[in-house]
């Protein structure tokens, strides 16, 4: 998932006359959703699974699964999200590349 599929589906609703901003935000909105689902499946199969070997420890291979899932959800989300920026932010990215130098200071 990049960018490109937001900018496909702004051209679409463009081309058919629809607001390419609510199309974009209806394809995130529905992605937010399958991996919200995605999370929720992996939750309740670990707890399935927990339950299943009634407090022995679950097997390895079902642990490393398990983590594997969530990394991996995790990761499609940070990766939507990004296209999210540089699809909305595009020009003010490129417009002002992080410096090597540069370091941000946040004050409390």
């Amino acid at each position: 998932m990049d960018e490109d599929v937001l900018a496909e589906a702004a051209a679409e609703a463009r081309a058919f006359g629809a607001g390419p901003a609510a199309a974009v935000d209806e394809l995130v909105r529905g992605l937010l959703g399958q991996l919200a689902d995605w999370q929720q499946s992996i939750g309740e199969l670990g707890c399935a699974l927990t339950t299943a070997t009634e407090g022995r420890p679950l097997p390895g291979w079902s642990t490393d699964a398990g983590r594997t899932e969530d990394i991996g959800g995790r990761q499609a989300r940070t990766t939507l999200l990004e296209a999210v920026t540089r699809h909305h932010h595009a020009r003010l990215l490129a417009c002002s590349p992080p410096s090597s130098s540069s370091t941000m200071r946040w004050s409390s």
